[in-house]
Protein backbone atom coordinates (compact mmCIF):
# COMPACT_ATOMS: atom_id res chain seq x y z
CA UNK A 1 0.00 0.00 0.00
CA UNK A 2 1.56 3.65 -0.97
CA UNK A 3 2.37 5.58 1.52
CA UNK A 4 -0.73 8.54 0.86
CA UNK A 5 -3.40 5.94 1.53
CA UNK A 6 -1.95 5.00 4.42
CA UNK A 7 -2.32 8.12 5.59
CA UNK A 8 -5.56 8.83 4.28
CA UNK A 9 -7.01 5.94 5.66
CA UNK A 10 -5.48 5.28 9.01
CA UNK A 11 -8.20 4.98 11.70
CA UNK A 12 -10.52 6.31 9.28
CA UNK A 13 -13.21 3.91 9.90
CA UNK A 14 -15.75 3.94 13.10
CA UNK A 15 -17.67 0.41 13.17
CA UNK A 16 -20.99 0.91 12.98
CA UNK A 17 -22.55 -3.07 12.53
CA UNK A 18 -25.56 -1.90 14.55
CA UNK A 19 -26.95 0.18 12.99
CA UNK A 20 -28.48 -0.12 9.22
CA UNK A 21 -28.43 -1.82 6.19
CA UNK A 22 -26.48 -4.37 8.50
CA UNK A 23 -28.42 -4.09 11.81
CA UNK A 24 -26.41 -6.67 13.34
CA UNK A 25 -27.52 -7.31 17.23
CA UNK A 26 -25.14 -6.62 19.46
CA UNK A 27 -23.23 -9.89 19.85
CA UNK A 28 -22.47 -10.27 16.06
CA UNK A 29 -21.30 -6.97 16.15
CA UNK A 30 -18.78 -7.03 18.77
CA UNK A 31 -17.82 -10.10 17.76
CA UNK A 32 -17.14 -8.75 13.79
CA UNK A 33 -15.08 -5.46 15.77
CA UNK A 34 -13.00 -8.27 17.71
CA UNK A 35 -12.31 -9.74 14.51
CA UNK A 36 -11.13 -6.43 12.73
CA UNK A 37 -9.27 -5.46 15.56
CA UNK A 38 -7.29 -8.65 15.43
CA UNK A 39 -6.89 -8.62 11.92
CA UNK A 40 -4.33 -6.93 9.56
CA UNK A 41 -6.13 -4.23 8.84
CA UNK A 42 -7.26 -3.20 12.47
CA UNK A 43 -4.97 0.40 11.64
CA UNK A 44 -7.82 1.74 9.46
CA UNK A 45 -10.20 1.09 12.24
CA UNK A 46 -12.02 3.43 14.75
CA UNK A 47 -14.17 3.40 17.78
CA UNK A 48 -17.69 1.22 18.14
CA UNK A 49 -20.10 3.22 17.94
CA UNK A 50 -22.97 2.39 20.17
CA UNK A 51 -26.27 4.53 21.39
CA UNK A 52 -26.56 5.86 25.02
CA UNK A 53 -28.99 3.22 25.66
CA UNK A 54 -27.57 0.63 24.65
CA UNK A 55 -24.45 1.16 26.82
CA UNK A 56 -25.30 -1.14 29.54
CA UNK A 57 -26.28 -4.53 27.34
CA UNK A 58 -22.04 -4.33 26.46
CA UNK A 59 -21.25 -5.43 29.82
CA UNK A 60 -21.00 -8.78 29.01
CA UNK A 61 -18.46 -8.15 26.26
CA UNK A 62 -16.65 -5.86 27.80
CA UNK A 63 -14.04 -8.70 29.30
CA UNK A 64 -13.24 -9.88 25.36
CA UNK A 65 -11.13 -6.62 25.22
CA UNK A 66 -8.97 -7.67 27.94
CA UNK A 67 -6.54 -8.85 25.69
CA UNK A 68 -6.99 -6.48 22.73
CA UNK A 69 -6.63 -3.00 25.04
CA UNK A 70 -9.56 -0.86 26.11
CA UNK A 71 -12.73 -0.78 24.21
CA UNK A 72 -12.61 2.73 22.37
CA UNK A 73 -16.22 3.91 21.97
CA UNK A 74 -18.32 6.56 20.68
CA UNK A 75 -21.92 7.06 22.20
CA UNK A 76 -24.75 8.37 20.36
CA UNK A 77 -26.98 10.99 22.43
CA UNK A 78 -30.58 10.42 22.32
CA UNK A 79 -31.25 14.27 21.39
CA UNK A 80 -34.07 16.14 21.25
CA UNK A 81 -37.43 17.98 19.37
CA UNK A 82 -37.11 21.16 21.46
CA UNK A 83 -34.27 22.54 23.20
CA UNK A 84 -35.60 22.02 26.62
CA UNK A 85 -35.84 18.13 25.72
CA UNK A 86 -32.62 18.66 24.03
CA UNK A 87 -30.87 19.88 27.44
CA UNK A 88 -32.09 17.87 29.65
CA UNK A 89 -31.41 14.36 27.63
CA UNK A 90 -27.85 15.38 27.37
CA UNK A 91 -27.86 15.62 30.89
CA UNK A 92 -29.30 12.49 31.44
CA UNK A 93 -26.83 10.85 28.61
CA UNK A 94 -24.18 12.33 30.21
CA UNK A 95 -25.56 10.45 33.54
CA UNK A 96 -25.58 7.36 31.85
CA UNK A 97 -21.69 7.89 30.50
CA UNK A 98 -20.21 8.85 33.84
CA UNK A 99 -21.63 5.35 35.37
CA UNK A 100 -20.85 3.65 32.90
CA UNK A 101 -16.76 5.26 33.32
CA UNK A 102 -16.95 4.26 36.65
CA UNK A 103 -18.43 0.88 35.86
CA UNK A 104 -15.52 -0.12 33.49
CA UNK A 105 -12.77 2.15 34.57
CA UNK A 106 -9.75 1.48 32.72
CA UNK A 107 -11.57 -1.23 30.10
CA UNK A 108 -14.01 0.99 28.30
CA UNK A 109 -12.86 4.71 27.11
CA UNK A 110 -15.48 6.82 25.77
CA UNK A 111 -14.32 10.32 24.47
CA UNK A 112 -16.91 11.32 21.94
CA UNK A 113 -20.16 12.23 21.84
CA UNK A 114 -22.72 13.05 18.89
CA UNK A 115 -25.94 14.04 18.56
CA UNK A 116 -28.82 15.79 16.71
CA UNK A 117 -29.22 18.90 16.80
CA UNK A 118 -33.17 19.80 17.97
CA UNK A 119 -33.80 22.20 15.29
CA UNK A 120 -31.69 23.55 12.11
CA UNK A 121 -31.84 26.87 14.67
CA UNK A 122 -30.92 26.10 18.21
CA UNK A 123 -30.72 28.81 20.23
CA UNK A 124 -26.83 29.84 21.34
CA UNK A 125 -27.87 29.84 25.43
CA UNK A 126 -28.96 26.02 24.34
CA UNK A 127 -25.63 25.13 22.64
CA UNK A 128 -23.78 26.51 25.55
CA UNK A 129 -25.14 24.68 28.12
CA UNK A 130 -25.30 21.89 26.23
CA UNK A 131 -21.68 22.17 25.16
CA UNK A 132 -20.69 22.85 28.92
CA UNK A 133 -22.27 19.47 30.00
CA UNK A 134 -20.37 17.59 27.27
CA UNK A 135 -16.79 19.03 28.13
CA UNK A 136 -17.40 18.80 31.90
CA UNK A 137 -17.27 15.03 31.13
CA UNK A 138 -14.46 15.74 28.76
CA UNK A 139 -16.00 14.67 25.77
CA UNK A 140 -15.62 15.56 21.98
CA UNK A 141 -18.64 16.39 20.76
CA UNK A 142 -20.29 16.14 16.95
CA UNK A 143 -23.59 17.69 16.25
CA UNK A 144 -25.85 16.84 13.31
CA UNK A 145 -28.41 18.67 11.36
CA UNK A 146 -31.96 17.20 11.50
CA UNK A 147 -31.93 18.52 8.02
CA UNK A 148 -29.95 20.11 5.15
CA UNK A 149 -31.71 22.95 2.71
CA UNK A 150 -31.21 22.31 -0.80
CA UNK A 151 -28.53 24.33 -2.40
CA UNK A 152 -29.78 25.35 -6.04
CA UNK A 153 -26.58 27.00 -7.63
CA UNK A 154 -26.90 28.48 -10.99
CA UNK A 155 -23.65 27.38 -12.65
CA UNK A 156 -24.01 29.99 -15.70
CA UNK A 157 -24.52 32.73 -13.48
CA UNK A 158 -23.05 31.61 -9.79
CA UNK A 159 -26.15 32.52 -7.82
CA UNK A 160 -27.52 30.73 -5.02
CA UNK A 161 -31.10 30.48 -4.41
CA UNK A 162 -31.18 28.88 -1.35
CA UNK A 163 -31.01 29.39 2.22
CA UNK A 164 -27.99 27.85 3.22
CA UNK A 165 -26.07 31.28 4.08
CA UNK A 166 -28.77 32.46 6.09
CA UNK A 167 -29.92 28.75 7.76
CA UNK A 168 -26.53 27.07 8.44
CA UNK A 169 -23.67 29.09 8.11
CA UNK A 170 -24.51 31.39 10.93
CA UNK A 171 -25.13 28.05 13.49
CA UNK A 172 -21.79 26.33 11.97
CA UNK A 173 -20.17 29.32 13.30
CA UNK A 174 -21.69 29.83 16.29
CA UNK A 175 -21.22 26.30 17.12
CA UNK A 176 -17.37 26.78 16.19
CA UNK A 177 -17.14 29.40 18.73
CA UNK A 178 -18.27 26.18 21.34
CA UNK A 179 -14.84 24.06 23.12
CA UNK A 180 -14.56 20.78 21.85
CA UNK A 181 -17.06 20.87 19.23
CA UNK A 182 -17.50 19.31 15.47
CA UNK A 183 -20.41 19.15 12.81
CA UNK A 184 -21.59 15.72 11.97
CA UNK A 185 -22.53 15.32 8.18
CA UNK A 186 -25.10 12.35 7.41
CA UNK A 187 -24.23 11.27 4.01
CA UNK A 188 -26.84 8.05 3.21
CA UNK A 189 -29.32 6.02 4.53
CA UNK A 190 -31.31 2.96 3.55
CA UNK A 191 -33.96 5.21 1.73
CA UNK A 192 -33.18 7.52 -1.22
CA UNK A 193 -34.07 10.62 -0.07
CA UNK A 194 -31.50 10.19 2.75
CA UNK A 195 -28.40 10.88 0.45
CA UNK A 196 -27.68 14.61 0.35
CA UNK A 197 -27.01 16.48 -3.06
CA UNK A 198 -23.07 16.71 -4.30
CA UNK A 199 -23.88 20.50 -4.01
CA UNK A 200 -25.27 19.79 -0.37
CA UNK A 201 -22.25 17.71 0.52
CA UNK A 202 -19.93 20.73 -0.91
CA UNK A 203 -21.52 23.33 0.81
CA UNK A 204 -21.00 21.77 4.56
CA UNK A 205 -17.84 20.66 3.22
CA UNK A 206 -16.61 24.20 2.55
CA UNK A 207 -18.66 25.58 5.36
CA UNK A 208 -16.87 23.88 7.90
CA UNK A 209 -13.79 24.42 6.48
CA UNK A 210 -13.56 28.03 5.60
CA UNK A 211 -15.01 28.25 9.33
CA UNK A 212 -12.50 26.01 10.90
CA UNK A 213 -14.12 23.27 12.71
CA UNK A 214 -13.73 19.81 12.36
CA UNK A 215 -16.56 17.30 10.53
CA UNK A 216 -17.30 13.86 10.80
CA UNK A 217 -19.49 12.25 8.75
CA UNK A 218 -21.85 9.07 8.89
CA UNK A 219 -23.71 6.63 6.52
CA UNK A 220 -23.65 5.81 2.96
CA UNK A 221 -19.72 5.63 3.05
CA UNK A 222 -19.77 1.85 1.92
CA UNK A 223 -17.43 2.29 -1.09
CA UNK A 224 -14.24 4.42 -2.15
CA UNK A 225 -15.91 5.99 -5.16
CA UNK A 226 -18.99 7.66 -6.04
CA UNK A 227 -21.59 5.58 -8.06
CA UNK A 228 -25.44 4.79 -8.97
CA UNK A 229 -26.60 2.27 -6.58
CA UNK A 230 -29.41 0.27 -7.89
CA UNK A 231 -30.79 -0.72 -4.60
CA UNK A 232 -31.66 2.74 -3.44
CA UNK A 233 -32.12 4.66 -7.21
CA UNK A 234 -29.22 6.67 -6.85
CA UNK A 235 -26.05 7.90 -6.09
CA UNK A 236 -24.27 6.82 -3.15
CA UNK A 237 -21.49 8.92 -2.32
CA UNK A 238 -17.59 7.22 -2.01
CA UNK A 239 -15.21 7.44 0.81
CA UNK A 240 -12.47 8.94 -1.43
CA UNK A 241 -14.52 11.39 -2.80
CA UNK A 242 -15.63 12.75 0.66
CA UNK A 243 -12.38 12.81 2.27
CA UNK A 244 -10.51 13.30 -0.49
CA UNK A 245 -12.61 16.71 -0.70
CA UNK A 246 -11.59 17.34 2.77
CA UNK A 247 -7.80 17.22 2.14
CA UNK A 248 -8.66 19.40 -0.69
CA UNK A 249 -10.40 22.51 1.35
CA UNK A 250 -7.65 21.88 4.11
CA UNK A 251 -5.10 22.81 1.08
CA UNK A 252 -7.15 25.44 -0.85
CA UNK A 253 -6.40 29.22 -0.57
CA UNK A 254 -8.82 30.88 1.81
CA UNK A 255 -11.08 32.97 -1.02
CA UNK A 256 -11.19 36.68 -0.56
CA UNK A 257 -13.88 37.12 -3.00
CA UNK A 258 -17.15 35.86 -3.79
CA UNK A 259 -15.60 34.48 -7.25
CA UNK A 260 -13.00 32.63 -5.52
CA UNK A 261 -15.39 31.12 -3.16
CA UNK A 262 -17.39 30.05 -6.04
CA UNK A 263 -14.71 28.50 -7.54
CA UNK A 264 -13.53 26.15 -4.67
CA UNK A 265 -17.29 25.67 -4.28
CA UNK A 266 -17.44 24.41 -8.17
CA UNK A 267 -13.99 22.22 -8.03
CA UNK A 268 -15.30 20.70 -4.36
CA UNK A 269 -18.62 19.20 -6.42
CA UNK A 270 -16.88 18.32 -9.39
CA UNK A 271 -14.37 16.28 -7.08
CA UNK A 272 -17.14 15.17 -4.60
CA UNK A 273 -19.21 14.40 -8.19
CA UNK A 274 -16.13 12.26 -9.69
CA UNK A 275 -17.42 8.76 -10.57
CA UNK A 276 -13.98 7.81 -11.91
CA UNK A 277 -11.58 5.96 -9.77
CA UNK A 278 -8.27 6.53 -12.40
CA UNK A 279 -8.97 10.21 -11.60
CA UNK A 280 -7.40 9.89 -8.17
CA UNK A 281 -3.62 8.52 -7.74
CA UNK A 282 -1.85 7.40 -4.52
CA UNK A 283 2.02 7.57 -4.62
CA UNK A 284 4.56 7.25 -1.49
CA UNK A 285 4.65 10.76 -1.34
CA UNK A 286 1.18 11.71 -1.90
CA UNK A 287 -2.17 11.88 -3.58
CA UNK A 288 -3.36 13.61 -7.08
CA UNK A 289 -6.91 14.51 -7.73
CA UNK A 290 -7.10 15.22 -11.81
CA UNK A 291 -9.69 16.87 -12.62
CA UNK A 292 -10.48 16.02 -15.96
CA UNK A 293 -11.15 19.00 -17.56
CA UNK A 294 -10.02 20.33 -21.44
CA UNK A 295 -6.53 21.38 -19.32
CA UNK A 296 -5.61 18.18 -17.59
CA UNK A 297 -5.83 20.25 -14.39
CA UNK A 298 -4.43 18.18 -11.51
CA UNK A 299 -4.46 18.81 -7.36
CA UNK A 300 -1.40 17.11 -5.34
CA UNK A 301 -1.60 16.69 -1.46
CA UNK A 302 1.92 15.66 -0.01
CA UNK A 303 1.16 12.84 2.78
CA UNK A 304 1.70 15.85 5.43
CA UNK A 305 -0.99 17.52 4.12
CA UNK A 306 -3.62 14.31 4.34
CA UNK A 307 -2.08 13.93 8.12
CA UNK A 308 -2.62 17.35 8.83
CA UNK A 309 -6.32 17.00 7.13
CA UNK A 310 -7.60 13.82 8.87
CA UNK A 311 -6.03 14.80 12.12
CA UNK A 312 -7.56 18.57 12.40
CA UNK A 313 -10.65 18.61 9.92
CA UNK A 314 -11.93 16.03 8.64
CA UNK A 315 -11.64 12.80 11.27
CA UNK A 316 -13.86 10.03 10.60
CA UNK A 317 -16.76 8.03 9.47
CA UNK A 318 -19.22 5.58 10.49
CA UNK A 319 -19.41 2.45 9.19
CA UNK A 320 -21.77 -0.55 9.19
CA UNK A 321 -19.49 -2.94 7.00
CA UNK A 322 -15.63 -2.27 7.63
CA UNK A 323 -14.48 -5.42 5.26
CA UNK A 324 -16.80 -3.64 2.04
CA UNK A 325 -14.44 -0.76 2.29
CA UNK A 326 -11.26 -3.02 2.47
CA UNK A 327 -12.77 -5.32 -0.61
CA UNK A 328 -13.45 -2.44 -2.48
CA UNK A 329 -10.07 -0.56 -2.37
CA UNK A 330 -8.64 -4.28 -3.03
CA UNK A 331 -10.74 -4.47 -6.18
CA UNK A 332 -8.79 -0.98 -6.94
CA UNK A 333 -5.43 -2.26 -6.83
CA UNK A 334 -4.74 0.13 -4.14
CA UNK A 335 -4.13 -1.88 -1.39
Amino acid sequence: MKESLRAFMNGLIDYAGLFPPAKLPLDEAIDDYVMHLKGENSWMLGRFIIPVTKLNELDRFVPLFDEIGTLELTVLGSGGDYNDEYLSKISKDMAKISDYRNKHSGKVRIEVYECKLPSNSPSKETMKKATDLLNENKLSHYHEFPELPDVGINYSTNEDESSWDEEILPVVSMIAELEGAGIKLRCGGIVKEAFPSVEQMAAMIQTCALIGIPMKCTAGLHHPIRHFAEEYDTYMHGFINIFGAGVFTSNFPNPENPQERFRMFTLLSHLIGNQAADNFYFGNEGMIWKVGDDRDSIFEFDNDSIKNCRGKNMISYGSCSFQEPIDDLKQLGWM
